[in-house]
């Protein structure tokens, strides 16, 4: 099954655009299930809005996992600068964001092919480190991969470039 699978960099057109609002919503919909009642519906359009602008630029870069021509996962990073710290010496850091698999899907390691590419991403940009802000579903997922818990998020601190 994987052998089939394919993982790219989304773009901004308007069908990707489309693909990144619907996985945002369905995410959304699992982990505000009675907990708020809120309907994120209610921020699609604003949603739709942001992806289109910032696809188009160079803070925010997304990856789908595809089978066939279904998507079956995403996730994405903002990469921004900070002042220096001496924990993150650039500065720059990642935001990853949008973290979702098609609940059918779950348990093949898609969530971790997306995210050792968006470390990647963030970490060819300059980043010292990315965080994130992980459901209790997804949490397993972010701890096995390396990063380490705070009571509000979670975060990997990216080797230096001329570390092992």
């Amino acid at each position: 099954m994987t052998d089939e699978l394919t993982l790219r960099r989304v773009t901004s057109a308007p069908e990707d655009v489309e693909t990144l609002v619907r996985m945002r919503y369905a995410m959304q919909v699992e982990l505000e299930e009675g907990r708020s009642g809120v309907d994120p519906k209610h921020i699609i359009e604003e949603t739709r809005e942001y992806f289109t602008k910032q696809l188009s630029g160079f803070h925010f870069t997304a990856f789908f996992v595809q089978y066939g021509d279904e998507i079956v996962a995403t996730g994405g990073v903002v990469v921004y600068d900070n002042p220096p710290s001496p924990s993150n010496r650039s500065g720059t850091e990642g935001y990853i964001m949008n973290m979702y698999t098609v609940p059918s899907w779950r348990g093949h390691g898609l969530a971790k092919r997306v995210l050792d590419r968006l470390v990647e991403h963030a970490h060819a940009e300059g980043a010292g480190r990315v965080w994130l802000r992980a459901s209790e579903k997804g949490r397993r997922v972010y701890e096995q991969w390396g990063f380490t818990t705070y009571p509000a998020y979670m975060e990997y601190r990216i080797p230096d470039r001329g570390a092992k």
